[in-house]
């Protein structure tokens, strides 16, 4: 997700930026063409990578070039993915996801006990020191963690059930429970409960622009508008990145990030431009990966903007729109139609119901039933500059219209876009969401309780058997009673519509043949990769 900070008394919001497609004249420059090189399957399969890295890297500096900015290397603050994905690369947490996003991994507790209640949970750390060469602590553990949990407007309710944490010993952790809380361990492995020195940390007022770290690379420069550069940690406990230098770069431009690939200026760009995948993968020295994501692409329909407040018209809204359509136009069929909220084959996530089609005359029928015979007038919020966002914004008004609903396209820069559809009362927003844990519990939060302070993604729609199963479904430790409860919600939120998934994306990268085991795990990161990746002379 990607996002200005929440305010105060808020629940984390993430601003999801889209990829801004460029000019025709990028494509002429990419057509010396010869074999494709556009690797990755639909979202949900098992993904491609680039070459597997040699034992050595012949260059010793990594060099990407993202879109977006740097907010904050503060990990409990941070909203913006790309911030997000360096700071785990940076910083250690207890427990972390492993590379293919499925399952929880040992990070600094080399193990783990679980009380037979459910109540208890008792972390063993390993030895392992700070970038400082202080030792990690289960005192440093036990502060950040409350540190995260405490901060307004951040992630603490994920950790509600959380009673006590405490330092038993240096190297003993023990986190006490009200209720038993299944998605714990994903909860701990999130970016935001990152192990800091509380010593350095909480008294540096600078300490988030040169922080000690706990991962394998520390920050060598910081300029968050423009470029951060990381260096190995040689502190690290954890096997030795084959690089030594990773340069991140911040260049907005999409037509300028695909330029600097293509001069060999830069070694990996995020989201090249959609509709040019097949142009730079015809490039013999350049690749395209299609990684698969939890991303899911979903319209609002805010109950607090008239008439969405009455349910069927919610529904003739989600009969008259043609996903596929929108898929073909907006992600040249890369991606797919979405069928819930949930993203795709993530754990819990319901084959059903299934996706929607096109029903014109059902979405006639609801909206004269609704008492709009000749249809109605309303917004839709857009990011300006975002093609995909702007075609899909297109292609809406346009099937809309065959139902007599008039949408007037209004654009604005992202921040702006995101603080117009939250309070839900400007008409229909584009929005996305990315997961950040395992467990569907974040985003079941998110889109479903009524209560969670996420106003199911600023819909301000709300169902009491939704939200009590939701609740449920935390403390349920039976997986086969969890994934009933949160099909049920799932097939509540696609009858209710407060907002209409629409399709499921994969990430898209594009790197140079000479860079050899870059990766993306579905949840976004690829700090995994960086321990292990080369990149050759070139």
């Amino acid at each position: 997700m990607t996002a200005p900070r929440p305010t105060a008394g808020t629940t984390p919001t993430r601003v999801h930026r889209r990829t801004v497609f460029p000019a025709a004249a990028v494509g002429a420059l990419l057509l010396a063409a010869c074999s494709g090189n556009v690797n990755g399957p639909t979202p949900g399969s098992s993904g491609s990578t680039s070459a597997a890295p040699a034992t050595a890297s012949g260059v010793t500096t990594l060099k990407i070039a993202n879109a977006v900015k740097i907010d904050t290397l503060d990990p409990a603050q941070n909203a913006v993915n790309e911030s997000i994905w360096i700071d785990q690369a940076l910083y250690a947490r207890l427990v972390q996801s492993d590379p293919t996003g499925s399952k929880v991994v040992p990070d600094l507790a080399s193990s783990w006990d679980v009380a037979p209640n459910g109540l208890t949970y008792t972390f063993h750390l390993r030895d392992a020191t700070f970038s400082d060469g202080s030792a990690v602590t289960a005192a440093d553990a036990k502060w950040s963690i409350e540190r995260a949990k405490a901060l307004t407007g951040g992630w603490g309710f994920l950790l509600e059930p959380v009673k006590a944490v405490t330092a038993t010993d240096p190297k003993t952790l023990t986190i006490t429970l009200t209720k038993p809380h299944a998605p714990l361990l994903a909860d701990l492995a999130m970016y935001a409960y990152a192990v800091l020195p509380q010593k350095t940390a909480s008294s540096d007022k600078k300490f988030f622009t040169h922080p000690v770290t706990s991962g394998p690379f520390t920050v060598a420069s910081y300029a968050p508008d423009t470029q951060v550069d990381l260096a190995t940690n040689p502190k690290y406990w954890g096997p030795k990145p084959k690089v030594s230098t990773v340069s991140i770069t911040v260049v907005p431009n999409d037509n300028t990030r695909v330029l600097q690939l293509q001069s060999k200026e830069v070694d990996v760009i995020e989201n090249p431009p959609g509709n040019f995948l097949d142009q730079i993968g015809k490039n013999p020295a350049l690749r395209v990966d299609l990684f698969p994501s939890t991303r899911v692409d979903f319209v609002q329909l805010p109950l607090k903007t008239k008439p969405f407040g009455d349910v069927r018209v919610r529904q003739a809204v989600k009969a008259a729109v043609d996903l596929s359509e929108i898929n073909s136009l907006a992600y040249q069929d890369k991606a797919q139609p979405a069928n819930t909220f949930m993203p795709y084959k993530m754990l819990h996530w319901s084959p059903t119901p299934a996706a929607p089609t096109q029903d014109l005359a059902r979405a006639k029928a609801l909206l004269t039933a609704a008492g709009f015979p000749n249809g109605f007038r309303t917004d839709l919020i857009t990011v300006s500059g975002d093609a995909a966002g702007q075609a899909t914004a297109v292609v809406l008004k346009s099937q809309l219209a065959k139902v007599g609903i008039d949408v007037t396209i209004q654009s604005y820069e992202l921040v702006t876009a995101y603080d117009k559809e939250r309070p839900g009362t400007n008409g229909m927003g584009e929005r996305y969401w990315t997961n950040d844990i395992i467990d569907p519990d974040e985003v079941a939060t998110f889109g479903a309780d009524g209560g969670g302070g996420a106003n199911a993604f600023s819909s301000y729609w709300t169902d009491a058997t939704a939200t009590k199963l939701v609740n449920a479904a935390r403390s349920e430790t039976d997986t086969t009673k969890r994934a009933a409860m949160y099909a049920q919600v799932q097939k509540i939120v696609a009858d209710q519509v407060p907002f209409l998934p629409m399709t499921y994306t994969p990430y898209r990268y594009a790197s140079g043949q000479w860079v050899k085991g870059f990766a993306v795990s579905p949840l976004g990161n690829y700090n995994d990769s960086l321990l292990t990746l080369t990149v050759d002379q070139h």
